[in-house]
C-alpha cells in the first residue's frame, strides 16, 4: 500500500509515535461518542490499553503490510466496526444513536494519529517542513480509507487539517460528557492485568504531559511537578535513545521486519 519512499514509511516506521501514542488514546475517548463506543463494546476496565495495542498493530499492518495483508485488515476493521453501534447515554450532545461508521468520528480518530506521528518524530528526529506534513497528510487520508473514511469527508489539505483540529481542541464538545473521563482514567490506570497496572503507574506522566491542557482537564487528570520532572527527562532522553538503539528496537516490530524483507530482495 506504501512505498518505503513514502512519507508515512519514513515518519512511521520509528516507533517514536508511541511517545504520543497515550495521549491519542485519550483525545480519541475524549469525544463523547468514541467513548460511548468504547465503553460498550470493549472491557475498557479491565482491557484499557488494549485499545493502543490494537490500534497500532491495525496501523501498522496496513501501513507496512503487502496489499493481501491490508486487505485483511480491511475486512476485520469492517467486521469489527460493523458491531459497535449503540445507543448514548442521557446528557450526550447528538443523536441517541452512534455507529462506529459516522464519518466525523472516523476523521477525529484519523486526525489523533496524525498528530501523534507528527509530534513523536519531531521530538525524536527533526522537524517535518510543510511540504512533508502535506505528503504524510495524504498518505494518512489514504490510509484513512481502509478505516471506512472517504478521502473526500474533512480536511482537504493539511493546512485546512490544522484549522480542523484546533477547532476540535478548542471547542466544547471534546470532554463534554463524564463518560470521557472515566475511560480516560482507565487508559492513564489501568486495573489488570497486572502487568498494565505496574504499566501505568510507570509511564502515567506520558499521556498527562503530552495532551493539551484544556482536554487534560476536562478529563480530570493533573499535571504535578513529578509528572513534569519525568517528561522533561524522557525529552532529553528520547532523541539519544533512538539514535543509539538497533533498528529492531527503535523500530515497529512490522516496519522492521518490511524493510528486513524488502533489502533481502533487493528492493531497497
Amino acid at each position: 500500500m506504501f512505498s518505503p519512499e513514502s512519507e508515512l514509511w519514513r515518519v512511521n516506521r520509528y516507533a517514536s509515535g508511541l511517545l504520543f501514542g497515550p495521549a491519542a488514546v485519550l483525545l480519541q475517548v475524549a469525544h463523547p461518542r468514541v467513548a460511548q463506543g468504547v465503553a460498550d463494546h470493549s472491557d475498557f476496565q479491565k482491557d484499557a490499553l488494549g485499545r493502543l495495542r490494537r490500534t497500532l498493530t491495525t496501523v501498522n499492518r496496513i501501513a507496512f503490510g503487502t496489499l493481501a495483508e491490508a486487505e485483511e485488515m480491511r475486512a476485520r476493521l469492517d467486521a469489527v466496526h460493523g458491531q459497535v453501534r449503540g445507543k448514548t447515554s442521557a446528557g450526550m450532545a447528538g443523536p441517541q444513536g452512534y455507529s462506529a461508521f459516522e464519518p466525523d468520528l472516523l476523521m477525529w480518530v484519523l486526525a489523533t494519529l496524525i498528530d501523534a506521528s507528527i509530534k513523536g518524530y519531531e521530538l525524536v528526529w527533526e522537524p517535518l517542513g510543510q511540504e512533508r506534513r502535506e505528503r504524510l497528510y495524504h498518505d494518512f487520508r489514504r490510509f484513512g480509507t481502509y478505516f471506512g473514511l472517504d478521502e473526500k469527508v474533512g480536511p482537504g489539505s493539511y493546512r485546512e487539517f490544522v484549522d480542523y483540529y484546533d477547532e476540535m481542541l478548542s471547542g466544547d464538545l471534546l470532554g463534554s460528557h463524564p463518560l470521557c473521563a472515566e475511560v480516560a482514567a482507565a487508559v492513564v490506570w489501568p486495573q489488570d492485568p497486572l502487568r498494565d497496572r505496574a504499566l501505568g503507574k510507570m509511564v502515567d506522566f506520558l499521556p498527562i504531559e503530552t495532551l493539551p491542557e484544556q482536554i487534560r482537564e476536562r478529563l480530570g487528570l493533573e499535571s504535578t511537578g513529578w509528572s513534569r520532572i519525568r517528561m522533561s527527562l524522557l525529552r532529553r532522553v528520547a532523541p539519544i535513545g533512538f539514535r543509539i538503539l538497533p533498528k529492531r528496537i527503535s523500530y515497529y516490530p512490522e516496519s522492521y521486519r518490511a524493510e528486513k524483507s524488502l533489502r533481502a530482495n533487493h528492493t531497497i
